[in-house]
């Protein structure tokens, strides 16, 4: 499976969330989204590694990222490739009080949008911190 990263104004998103993350953060989200990278779709939910989608967005799931923090980088299957893809839209953290940014799922479903219409201009390849 290729990953991609929500691209904007010349700026890599996902890339600029994951360096404010502390190294254990990083260290265990690069783990994770390695192992997304080799299991389809099916199996990555059926090991929990993926959920959603999420508050009725349709295409918003969630990776489950264990840490110094609960990180939930918000991503979609695709757009261009379901079965072959994943685009990372937007990085969050889980709380009890639910994610952190609290419009995080908001803006992913927003992100997920501007790539499904241009993809070559909203996202890039994945970038590891």
């Amino acid at each position: 499976m290729d990953l991609w990263d929500f691209h904007s104004r010349g700026r890599n998103e996902i890339l600029l969330w994951s360096k404010d993350l502390s190294k254990r953060d990083r260290a265990a989200l690069n783990q994770k989204l390695d192992l997304l990278s080799k299991l389809d779709f099916e199996l990555a939910q059926g090991l929990k590694l993926l959920a959603g989608p999420i508050r009725k967005t349709r295409h918003v799931l969630k990776l489950r990222v264990f840490g110094d923090t609960a990180l939930r980088p918000l991503l979609c299957r695709g757009p261009d490739s379901p079965y072959s893809e994943y685009t990372l839209l937007r990085g969050a953290k889980e709380t009890d009080r639910g994610f952190v940014p609290q419009n995080a799922v908001e803006v992913a479903t927003q992100n997920r949008r501007l790539v499904a219409d241009r993809p070559e201009e909203w996202r890039c390849p994945h970038v590891r911190a």
